[in-house]
């Protein structure tokens, strides 16, 4: 079917009078009137005429499409062993019998001018053999190298991902790196690192170790977060890796009791914590790997979080990333740099935040998509209760490509 765009700019229906092999209108190129009537011929003056003077409206670069079905998680339906439904971090075994060809195709059938697949899911085992920590079992193993190649044999651009301050297996064996307090607000990964622990340098050389080996065209680094993902992080707490920092940070001792911590040496020492990490995580990605970009996700839950107002990572990734569609977008397109990109998810988030019928506002504004949605092992593919988001996210994807739509079967 073709995807709705009625009452939307004539200049991204799929019938829009661009030839198909003919990028230059659509991705903002210059194209003078006359070349693009020769394109089309003299019958199609009058489309032609509607298009040119819609290509104002046109975000300056084509959008990336970007949607996943993700590793990190695995979502079981309720049935008669689990009445209720679970959703859990995933493990080595779990992916253990997927098709990197199944996968690959899946996500360009459906729209996709991007791929992406973790580096280390969030669990903290890799999806290629490294030396570094735990790998996938089985076909797992080695899926981020085939998925790579495969995507380099298509010209399609690859991202990849790591987990910046939380890896449960990680958090079992070095529970002495974690923020005290922050195991039950982890979501099932053993609690938060601290950004003062050696666990930053083991991130460091992971990135380094898998950049060598595949330098990706963007890294998205997640739950890059102090403690929770609530807004501004969790609260200091008094930990032996806390001390030097805080000392040299606020100058004072560190408290014995976190009550004694002000708010606002709590925001001082948390922006300052953060800024070092992302330094150290931006030259590990630029050193290795120069012409892979770097973005974060907080994830932000409010705009204009005081942690991150005018914040190094704020202010220098090569993309901003918002976890929604919702205030945060609007605040990140203020605030972006020039050059900077700026990613909307347009489904994802299980808590309202992430809505796919937003995206026509987005679009127009220059933004990118991410989505993922996640399956139950063996398959990687959706279940059926994303069937509606996925179909929305499908259209809204073909649209802004130009291309017909097709239902999306992803639930099997």
């Amino acid at each position: 079917m073709q995807a709705d765009l009625s009452g939307f700019s004539e200049s991204v229906r799929g019938d829009a009078c661009v030839p198909e092999n003919d990028e230059r209108l659509m991705t903002g190129g210059k194209i003078t009137r006359r070349a693009f009537v020769g394109l089309l011929g003299a019958s199609a003056t009058a489309a032609a005429t509607r298009v040119c003077r819609a290509q104002e409206l046109l975000p300056a670069r084509t959008p990336i499409l970007l949607f996943n079905c993700d590793f990190n998680w695995v979502r079981l339906p309720a049935d008669d062993s689990h009445p209720h439904e679970i959703i859990r971090p995933s493990q080595p075994e779990d992916w253990a019998e997927v098709s990197a060809q199944e996968y690959f195709d899946w996500h360009v059938a459906f729209g996709n001018n991007a791929l992406l697949c973790q580096a280390y899911c969030s669990a903290g085992y890799a999806l290629y053999p490294s030396r570094l920590g735990p790998v996938g079992k089985g076909k797992a193993a080695t899926l981020f190298p085939r998925l790579y190649a495969l995507s380099r044999q298509a010209g399609m651009s690859i991202w990849s991902y790591f987990t910046v301050n939380a890896d449960l297996l990680m958090a079992r064996e070095h529970p002495e790196w974690i923020i005290p307090g922050s195991v039950e607000r982890s979501h099932g990964h053993g609690g938060f690192f601290g950004p003062e622990t050696p666990r930053t340098q083991l991130l460091v050389h992971r990135i380094r170790e898998f950049l060598r080996l595949y330098p990706v065209d963007w890294l998205l680094l997640d739950w890059f977060a102090y403690g929770a993902l609530i807004p501004n992080g969790g609260a200091v707490q008094p930990a032996a890796f806390v001390q030097g920092p805080f000392r040299r940070i606020i100058g004072r001792e560190l408290p014995d009791r976190a009550e004694e911590i002000t708010p606002e040496e709590n925001l001082t020492y948390k922006r300052a914590v953060l800024a070092e990490q992302f330094a150290q995580l931006q030259a590990a990605v630029k050193e290795t790997s120069p012409n892979t970009r770097l973005i974060f996700n907080v994830p932000y839950h409010r705009a204009q979080e005081e942690l991150w107002v005018d914040h190094p990572m704020l202010k220098e990734s090569d993309g901003l990333f918002a976890e929604s569609s919702n205030e945060v977008v609007d605040w990140l397109l203020q605030v972006r740099q020039p050059a900077q990109r700026v990613m909307t998810t347009i489904i994802g988030r299980t808590d309202g935040v992430s809505d796919p019928n937003t995206w026509k506002k987005w679009y127009t504004r220059g933004c990118d998509f991410f989505g993922y949605a996640w399956g139950a092992p063996p398959s990687f593919r959706p279940l059926p209760v994303y069937e509606k988001e996925l179909q929305i996210t499908k259209q809204a994807f073909a649209a802004m490509s130009g291309a017909k739509c097709q239902p999306a079967s992803g639930s099997r």
